[in-house]
């Protein structure tokens, strides 16, 4: 799956659309900075991406709290994996950055984003488009 974000991705609230879209721009820094061979970039990449990670979760689940968004349980479980996973894919980097490496990690990212924010977090956005305000 492309590390791009398309309108299709769109759950229409728009601080998380703003936030989403933040997240593909920078996970494509990771191809990026492979195919520059600016490998020396993506330590910063992925320090930038442990932190964002946190807060958009933040975010979401500050926004489904206020909803009363009945999956926040399950949605919550599933920003918790996608830290654990994503902290797995960073402590390979810990021997040294390889091609091989960014690829692995951006596949994965690319995947997981795509996949959670067409599915959950599409609902997540039909539920709130209808409970808050606009």
């Amino acid at each position: 799956m492309p590390n791009q974000w398309s309108d299709d991705l769109a759950i229409g609230v728009e601080e998380i659309d703003a936030q989403h879209r933040e997240l593909y721009a920078t996970t494509a820094l990771l191809r990026d900075a492979m195919r520059s061979r600016r490998l020396d970039r993506v330590p910063e990449v992925l320090e930038f991406l442990e932190r964002y990670a946190v807060e958009h979760f933040a975010t979401e689940e500050r926004f489904m709290e206020a909803a009363s968004y009945p999956d926040l349980p399950v949605h919550r479980t599933a920003h918790r994996d996608f830290v654990d996973g994503f902290l797995r894919h960073k402590s390979a980097f810990a021997s040294g950055v390889r091609p091989s490496l960014v690829v692995d990690l951006s596949d994965w990212l690319g995947r997981w984003l795509g996949e959670h924010i067409r599915r959950m977090d599409g609902e997540m956005g039909r539920h709130l488009r209808a409970r808050l305000p606009r």
